[in-house]
């Protein structure tokens, strides 16, 4: 299974692929449930610090996490 089928399976359907590949989720479960894909850790720690605004009504980064779905089941 790619990542994003994996991600997709994890997260569900109705959740939007942003961008990416990688094993390293960003995941933003906001008004619009997205994550994308970034192949290290680091690389999705920085793109989750860049985030201002993700348009949901979480009001900021404080909902949105970083998933490694190498080690999810």
């Amino acid at each position: 299974m790619n990542w994003k089928n994996k991600a997709k399976r994890l997260f569900g359907n109705r959740t939007i692929h942003l961008q990416g590949e990688g094993r390293f989720a960003l995941v933003t479960p906001c008004r619009t449930p997205a994550f994308s894909l970034w192949p290290t850790r680091a690389e999705a720690e920085r793109a989750k610090n860049s985030v201002r605004s993700c348009g949901g009504d979480c009001q900021g980064v404080s909902f949105h996490y970083i998933a490694d779905l190498g080690g999810a089941a």
